[in-house]
């Protein structure tokens, strides 16, 4: 089995993986569909590519904890797959909270999964909400930007 074979078959793991353990959450949580924004990176003459679209499943856990399984095109230009948590210990106003995202992420440099711990600041409406997260520099790994995502409330 090639180098390539092995890592996609690995991601795949962590993906269903990701997903058990999303549909086995509590019955009456609010899910989402994530879909994929942009990236405005820090170090502006590194040429990476801002407009990142991609899909995700999100699930909360309780008041405070969501989890979210996904795949989006990164600032590289590779396929990313990401499993993450979502806490938000703090209300700001109407459909405002901040908090922070753990995790892991594949698709970037010199690595198969980058960690991931970012702060977060989410809104939620009815039917549309905002996540924007800054993404610290991890170098050689991962190039920070702040990112912005659109999700979508299912019924």
């Amino acid at each position: 089995m090639s180098g390539m074979d092995h890592m996609l078959q690995s991601h795949c793991r962590l993906a269903l993986a990701a997903l058990f353990t999303l549909l086995t959450g509590s019955a009456a949580a609010d899910q989402f569909i994530n879909i994929g924004g942009g990236s405005y990176h820090f170090e502006r003459d590194l040429g990476h590519n801002e407009f990142n679209p991609g899909i995700g499943y999100e699930r909360d856990w309780n008041e405070e904890i969501s989890w979210a399984v996904g795949y989006y095109k990164n600032s590289l230009s590779r396929p990313t797959f990401y499993v993450v948590g979502n806490y938000y210990p703090w209300r700001l106003s109407e459909g405002w909270r901040l908090g922070a995202t753990a995790g892991a992420l594949t698709g970037y440099n010199n690595t198969d999964v980058a960690p991931l711990l970012a702060p977060t600041l989410e809104w939620r409406g009815k039917v549309v909400g905002l996540q924007f997260f800054v993404v610290p520099s991890i170098k050689p790994y991962v190039d920070g930007a702040f990112v912005g995502q659109v999700k979508f409330r299912l019924p």
